[in-house]
């Protein structure tokens, strides 16, 4: 994995991953539990890669599919409200498991909430690149999710995709990992279509032409199709993405 020089001071010296895990990866949906197997690779695999000396940030999703599983719900609520109360009941939830988990491996961690609004106002921009280099100078890997509890409707990510995409911008990371239950981008869903054909690199995404769409899973919000408008926000800052 080749270092690329970045812009921002303190960013630079060395290679920045941003790793995004989706809902649907992190929870037995079936079972109604936290998939601790699933968490625990992951955890490990960051562990390694903090160990190369490569800076980490994990974007993590799941926080709402918590807090309904905390809370015994088996159907998203419609409300904003509710979403967001699950969200912040799922989310300290998860952060105690990763916690737990890299405290074990021996890395420290930390939570970072983060809104469209942070990202799109020049000031606070700026701080939460500041915060992710201190956290980097200190050897803390960062823990990202949208703050649902403050976002309103008009100024959310929406998804995690996206949000990641923006976050491997903020710290100019050369590799951003879309972590997935699908093996890989296909030209349809090879769940339904099976005339469906994987793709395995995209030169050009401006002349990429698959059908795509529709949320992953029933507790997520993703899918392909965030995903590969997460690749080309990412495509445009100069990172790569898989």
């Amino acid at each position: 994995m080749s270092e690329v020089a970045g812009k921002v001071p303190g960013l630079k010296e060395q290679p920045t991953v941003v790793i995004k895990v989706g809902t649907s990866s992190l929870l037995r949906a079936n079972a109604g539990t936290l998939h601790l197997s699933q968490i625990c690779t992951l955890c490990e695999t960051v562990s390694r890669l903090h160990a190369r000396g490569i800076r980490v940030v994990l974007v993590s999703s799941g926080a709402v599919g918590a807090g309904m599983f905390r809370m015994g719900l088996t159907e998203k609520p419609k409300e904003v409200a509710k979403k967001q109360a699950l969200a912040a009941v799922g989310q300290v939830h998860l952060m105690r498991y990763y916690e737990d988990i890299f405290n074990t491996l021996g890395v420290k961690c930390a939570q970072v909430l983060l809104t469209l609004e942070n990202l799109s106002n020049r000031k606070q921009y700026v701080r939460a690149r500041n915060t992710f280099t201190a956290l980097f100078d200190m050897g803390v890997v960062p823990i990202v999710n949208e703050n649902d509890t403050v976002a309103v409707e008009e100024l959310r990510f929406g998804d995690n995709d996206t949000l990641s995409a923006q976050v491997a911008a903020l710290v100019e990371a050369q590799w951003l990992f879309l972590l997935t239950d699908v093996d890989g981008l296909y030209t349809s869903n090879p769940n339904t279509d099976p005339d469906a054909v994987r793709i395995e690199v995209v030169e050009n995404i401006n002349e990429l032409e698959v059908d795509v769409g529709g949320a992953g899973s029933s507790v997520g919000t993703g899918g392909m199709v965030t995903k590969l408008t997460a690749a080309r926000i990412a495509c445009a800052a100069g990172c790569k993405t898989i």
